[in-house]
């Protein structure tokens, strides 16, 4: 007989977190995972080693879970489709689809009467510049991939058209690609807003972003930017969830034009980067969010304890710094929280945990930060 279990596609460390808030608040977790030692098996959930299309391990999850979610977006959909049959897996399939396609996404924003940059699709064998043109797209711009981009892989940055030759030799022949206006924008932040069975949404306020090389570096919490925005932007986001039916958890980017605009970038229908700093600054993390929505329990608003930011740690702070002594120091010093992934190997870009730091003083904290850790 099924007990109280959550099934998770994917082992990373979205899991993992997710896995020690269910496991702590009695729930049994089961995950799929095709390589040995993911983060996730660091917690106490029961690792299936299996491709997330094999039907075998898919079947598992059926057999011993009462709902399914996932942890990232490059899930194969025919894998959501044959869950979908046997058991609730959210966010939907549908949802999914939405996330793994740029301009799938901004349609979908558009349809919702949502602001995006201007956009248009992409091919190796179209004329670029007259497409700029056509569309009244001045550079800079960015080419990306359409599908199973993140962390700025599969990206392109553009700043003059004199570039464009060369960059047009590093895309592949038969890949779809979407170029973007890169705009002039105030502040970069995220809404993290959640959609129970009942149709009843949460949220968190905007979590501020700064990214490097196309990877979060720091999220700070509360974003510094005005009462009007944070309702404008929530009122968006509760728009796009509900016009979608979202029932689990979604992380929606956005940019703040020099016109004071609004506009949505892209979503990650999944706990989110910039939220992991609620494990600590907040009543509720979004981690314990999601896992009241798929247990269908009360929720309260999530409230903001303390004021914080949150610095990623990639790879080369394992290659280049004396780590064990650097995060030893952190960890001892009053209001800083560790958190690492348990990955077995370091990469360049590959994120391997972060710190979340209270604090009054947001810029004096990212740089003492900074120095440490970069």
């Amino acid at each position: 007989m099924k007990k109280n279990s959550i099934g998770i596609l994917g082992g990373g460390q979205l899991c993992q977190m997710l896995a020690e808030y269910l496991i702590s608040n009695g729930n049994e977790v089961y995950f799929i995972d095709p390589s040995p030692n993911p983060p996730a098996k660091h917690t106490k959930a029961i690792h299936i080693q299996d491709d997330y299309d094999d039907l075998s391990a898919l079947e598992k999850l059926i057999d011993n879970c009462n709902v399914i979610t996932y942890e990232f977006e490059n899930i194969p959909l025919k894998s959501l489709e044959f869950l979908e049959k046997k058991i609730n897996i959210y966010p939907s399939k549908k949802i999914l689809s939405v996330a793994q396609n740029r301009l799938n996404e901004k349609n979908n924003f558009i349809k919702c009467g949502i602001k995006t940059p201007k956009f248009f699709s992409f091919n190796k064998r179209d004329d670029l510049k007259n497409k700029l043109k056509k569309e009244n797209i001045e550079t800079p711009i960015i080419i990306k991939t359409n599908t199973l981009g993140y962390d700025g892989k599969g990206q392109f940055h553009i700043e003059k058209k004199e570039e464009i030759s060369n960059i047009l030799e590093l895309l592949d022949d038969g890949t779809d690609y979407i170029v973007e206006q890169k705009i002039k924008f105030k502040k970069e932040f995220s809404v993290i807003i959640g959609r129970n069975y009942n149709g009843e949404i949460f949220h968190f306020d905007p979590f501020e972003n700064i990214h490097k090389n196309g990877i979060l570096d720091i999220s700070i919490s509360p974003a510094r930017i005005d009462q009007n925005t944070i309702n404008d932007a929530t009122e968006l986001a509760k728009k796009f969830v509900t016009k979608n039916n979202l029932i689990g958890i979604i992380a929606i980017e956005m940019f703040l034009d020099n016109n004071n605009s609004i506009l949505f970038n892209e979503i990650a229908p999944r706990p989110h980067n910039s939220g992991h700093l609620t494990i600590e600054s907040h009543s509720l993390s979004q981690f314990g969010m999601l896992g009241k929505i798929l247990n269908n329990e009360r929720i309260e608003k999530p409230l903001i304890k303390k004021s914080s930011i949150m610095k990623n740690i990639l790879g080369e702070f394992f290659i280049n710094k004396d780590h064990k002594k650097i995060l030893e120091k952190i960890s001892m010093t009053p209001n800083h929280f560790v958190k690492m992934y348990n990955k077995d190997e370091p990469k360049i870009g590959r994120k391997m945990g972060h710190v979340t730091i209270f604090t009054e003083n947001i810029e004096r904290s990212i740089v003492k930060i900074n120095k440490l850790i970069d």
